[in-house]
């Protein structure tokens, strides 16, 4: 049985859902959605995500930007879901 999300996983993962294709670019300070400039993330965050294969990077050695696997964007969607449920909206 794998490990829980960390709480910055769960983060990183449903910005990336609401971004762009999915996708994270990597900034100067860290990675971020081109919608949410304001939430950044670091390279070792990237790494527990790259790691458990919820997202890949177009270039491991230097990546540019990192994108949500199909498995990421499943583990998104249902991170979104249980929100939603826990606030009462569904």
């Amino acid at each position: 049985m794998a490990a829980p999300l960390k709480r910055l996983e769960r983060a990183a993962l449903i910005v990336a859902r609401g971004a762009t294709d999915d996708t994270l670019k990597r900034t100067r300070g860290g990675f971020c959605s081109p919608k949410q400039p304001a939430n950044i993330f670091t390279r070792r965050v990237m790494n527990w995500l790259y790691e458990r294969a919820l997202l890949d990077f177009d270039n491991p050695s230097c990546p540019a930007c990192a994108t949500l696997t199909p498995r990421g964007r499943a583990a998104a969607d249902a991170l979104v879901a249980e929100s939603v449920a826990k606030a009462g909206l569904a």
